[in-house]
């Protein structure tokens, strides 16, 4: 993606610079924060988002990156068999997919709508 990664101390989990092509995540996080931070900014870069300054826009670019990295970080096999091994316990698959909650969430939501299939992973 052609994108540099850097850590800061403080503040925000994660942000992306488009301008600069960066992206930074703050120091300290739990691997589920992490990676989930990391795919979340990886989908600003992917789609060129800079914010607007319109809640509306900026709200719809930040559900889009959550989006990606759902579909990044979760295939549906490793779902399905984390789903089984922890009977359905929501936390305890986020907590084995290395997710947070809300992405997982998310994922969930763009399965149940139908908005997931083969082709998709295949697209990312």
């Amino acid at each position: 993606m052609g994108v540099q990664l850097q850590r800061h101390s403080g503040g925000r989990p994660g942000w992306y610079d488009h301008h600069r092509r960066i992206i930074s995540t703050r120091r300290g996080q739990s691997i589920s924060q992490y990676k989930s931070v990391l795919a979340h900014e990886l989908g600003h870069a992917h789609y060129g988002d800079t914010p607007t300054g319109n809640g509306h826009y900026d709200q719809r670019q930040e559900q889009r990156a959550d989006e990606y990295a759902a579909h990044l970080l979760i295939n549906p096999a490793d779902f399905e068999a984390s789903a089984i091994w922890h009977q359905d316990c929501l936390p305890a698959i986020a907590d084995d997919l290395e997710v947070t909650h809300h992405l997982l969430k998310i994922w969930m939501e763009l399965f149940q709508s139908g908005k997931l299939n083969s082709l998709t992973y295949a697209n990312l």
